[in-house]
């Protein structure tokens, strides 16, 4: 005899306002993807090297083990990303300022005019969806996002580093 099959939940329609917002953020996160990877092949870079740099540029400057920690990958894949990062001339490796001993990745700005080029239209974009909203319907939206961050963040088990 065999163990019956669990039930699995139907995650492809529904009626709710909060199934559409969960199934929109569903589309946004594949959409998000889709565009990640062709952005990294604009850019000549790999996905994960994008989101390497990425995380780079937001945190300003950051260790290769925290980057590690925040893609979920281990150190010695990580600094395989950095060194292409590197080579690439979209990062650079510093001394900290604080502590010398310590090595901090952060992105070479002069390389931030070619990445924003090709983000501008679709900023543009996403700001003129959200230019007529209200301030409240805003914050509203914001919290929506953090929330599903962190959520996302801890579904991999990635730690948090700052506000982002």
């Amino acid at each position: 005899m065999s163990d019956p099959v669990p039930e699995i939940p139907e995650i492809n329609s529904g009626e709710t306002p909060m199934w559409r917002v969960l199934d929109r953020y569903r589309e946004l996160e594949l959409q998000l993807a889709i565009f990640g990877q062709h952005l990294s092949a604009r850019l000549g870079m790999r996905p994960i090297d994008l989101q390497c740099f990425n995380l780079a540029h937001r945190h300003e400057a950051v260790t290769t083990g925290e980057l590690a920690r925040m893609l979920a990958l281990p150190p010695a894949t990580t600094t395989g990303i950095i060194d292409r990062l590197v080579q690439q001339g979209w990062v650079v490796r510093e001394r900290s300022e604080t502590d010398r001993r310590t090595v901090v990745i952060r992105v070479d700005p002069t390389r931030l005019p070619e990445l924003f080029a090709q983000l501008a239209p679709l900023g543009e974009e996403l700001g003129a969806g959200l230019s007529g909203l209200d301030d409240a319907t805003l914050e509203a939206i914001a919290g929506f996002l953090d929330h599903a961050a962190e959520a996302t963040r801890r579904a991999v088990g990635t730690d948090r580093r700052g506000d982002d």
